[in-house]
């Protein structure tokens, strides 16, 4: 009996180095407040296989979009709120970049996401906060994984972040399905990222009474998108009071993005209609 358990213990001790991995990084994109890498992993035996879609071509500007309906709930302690996962105002950067790190990505690499922000307090900025996620292309789904929210990174200039990882349950939010999303696992999603539900930016906002409300969100577009934007249509003369009133309220809510681009155009030609 107790050389069967030598014999297992030296089985084990043989086959264990062979599982061990470590990961490999490739930077695609390294600034203050957004780094962006692909990772692979590497076992004795040579690159761990992932068998993803990549590369894969997604324009920057329709994964902002993507980006932009990607929802969490809060915990009950934050008030179960459900919001947007990221920062509107780091949606196409962030979007620009991954889509040219999927571009370059191999069959075995994920895409890694780090945006930091920082907060200013008594006047200097002493406070920095990670969000970081994981993407991959497989089975003609993006697959996005969270792994920390608004985290605060500790001051310690040696300690070592932490990086995303599929499973990871981290940042004390829940992810949210939508109009072509898959929830995976708490903090993942499957997205059927062809969708034509993902050719404007839009965000959820849930109101006190439960009901949830998704609007368009009307962000500056980068310059990829300036071609698809309709041109500007001079105004026709002879316009009464009233209906220069009319346009000018309907282009506020049109810029708070309380309204869709089509109900825009279907207001504005009803006003311009009135004699």
């Amino acid at each position: 009996m107790r050389l069967r358990v030598l014999a297992l213990l030296a089985l084990a001790a043989i086959a264990l180095p062979g599982c061990v991995t470590r990961f490999v990084r490739q930077p695609v994109l390294d600034e203050p407040e957004l780094r962006v890498y692909l990772r692979s992993e590497k076992a004795l035996r040579g690159t761990v296989a992932k068998g993803y879609d990549h590369p894969i071509d997604i324009a920057p500007v329709r994964l902002g979009h993507i980006l932009s309906r990607i929802d969490v709930r809060n915990s009950a302690d934050d008030g179960n709120r459900r919001e947007g996962a990221l920062p509107t105002q780091s949606l196409f950067a962030v979007g620009e970049a991954l889509s040219h790190a999927l571009a370059k990505a191999g069959p075995d690499q994920d895409v890694v996401v780090m945006l930091f922000r920082k907060e200013r307090s008594l006047g200097v900025f002493n406070h920095r906060y990670l969000t970081s996620f994981l993407c991959y292309a497989r089975d003609g789904s993006l697959f996005f994984h969270l792994s920390h929210r608004n985290w605060e990174v500790p001051e310690r200039r040696d300690l070592e972040l932490p990086e995303p990882r599929v499973g990871d349950d981290f940042a004390d939010v829940r992810m949210q399905a939508d109009i072509a999303m898959t929830v995976v696992d708490a903090q993942g999603l499957a997205i059927d990222w062809r969708d034509p539900i993902f050719s404007r930016p839009t965000r959820t906002k849930l109101l006190p009474t439960g009901e949830i409300v998704r609007k368009t969100i009307l962000l500056e577009s980068p310059p990829e998108a300036a071609d698809d934007l309709p041109e500007a249509v001079p105004l026709p003369e002879g316009l009464t009071p009233e209906q220069l009133r009319a346009l000018a309220d309907l282009e506020e809510e049109r810029r708070a993005g309380a309204i869709t681009e089509p109900q825009y155009r279907s207001r504005k030609r009803q006003i311009l209609e009135r004699r």
